[in-house]
């Protein structure tokens, strides 16, 4: 991870809005997400029960059934646990491989993400 300014993650999100966002909400007919909050004890927590074969988080991009109670249809996040992959800087997970799903590392779980804003933008 390299770290960016924070002019640089403004523009960034404001694309995002003009760009994606603006595709989303119009062809799905759904105010999506523009972030997503989770509380920091949370994602301690989970980083602190990764196994120690844990190589790092990959974020994968998903969407909510319509059932969901506060976001239906919209964008959200789910952070999985890797390991090492037999590539040079390859790290696999759980979604991606079923033979990571298959170990019993209990650390490697998904964890969702938090409030989804729009709806839940305050808190």
């Amino acid at each position: 991870m390299e770290p960016i300014d924070l002019k640089t993650a403004r523009e960034m999100v404001a694309r995002y809005k003009q760009t994606r966002k603006a595709v989303i909400d119009k062809h799905h007919d759904v105010n999506d997400t523009e972030s997503t909050w989770i509380s920091i004890d949370k994602l301690k927590e989970f980083v602190n029960n990764l196994p120690p074969e844990a190589t790092g988080v990959r974020l994968h991009f998903g969407v909510h059934d319509a059932d969901h109670s506060n976001a239906p249809h919209q964008t959200s996040v789910a952070i999985v646990g890797t390991v090492a992959g037999a590539g040079k800087d390859e790290h696999i997970d759980a979604i991606q491989s079923d033979q990571v799903a298959n170990l019993s590392v209990s650390g490697l779980a998904a964890l969702s993400s938090g409030r989804e804003c729009p709806p839940m933008c305050q808190g």
